[in-house]
């Protein structure tokens, strides 16, 4: 567990199509089933600390687990995001670690003393989210902090029950 910022609990990975994507992770790795989420709606949507007048930063989002760790496979939208950032740097993959915030205002606040920036931060209908990016030197991944309020817990339960004995059978399900 991270000192400051929580428990690890989710890789994200930017994907172009969810579909092949699932369908690698699913035959090649043996991880899931994935659960397609709907896209997310934002109360408010910051990006690099300007409110942000468009809020379709995610087209398409799936989730599954592999262990102790969230698989996110993610199509970004066409709205400016830490997501695009990422990709107009030449960025593929793994995107950010996510981790389990219990305290988010003194968690996101450490972020920053320990000399982090905040790229794109919100609130869903879900929860808040910031994504936290290191110093350009810094060898570490974006790191995204998630308030872990009730629903979102229930979320993260019920696709890691999912994953646990999956026979392969299945494999893509919608939330």
């Amino acid at each position: 567990m991270s000192r400051l910022y929580g428990k690890a609990i989710q890789a994200g990975y930017l994907v172009p199509a969810l579909e092949p994507a699932m369908r690698f992770w699913t035959r090649h790795l043996g991880i899931g089933p994935f659960f397609v989420m709907p896209a997310p709606q934002f109360a408010w949507l910051r990006n690099h600390g300007r409110d942000a007048e468009r809020t379709d930063i995610i087209s398409q989002v799936a989730l599954a687990q592999s262990g102790e760790v969230q698989i996110e496979l993610i199509v970004p939208g066409e709205a400016p995001s830490t997501y695009r950032d990422f990709l107009s740097a030449g960025g593929r993959g793994l995107h950010h670690l996510g981790m389990a915030s219990e305290d988010f205002e003194a968690q996101r606040e450490a972020a920053l003393a320990a000399g982090l920036t905040i790229a794109t931060e919100g609130a869903s209908q879900r929860t808040r989210f910031a994504y936290l990016q290191p110093p350009p030197e810094a060898p570490g991944p974006i790191v995204e902090l998630i308030d872990m309020v009730p629903v979102m817990q229930d979320i993260f339960a019920r696709v890691r029950a999912a994953s646990q004995g999956w026979d392969g059978r299945d494999p893509v399900r919608h939330f």
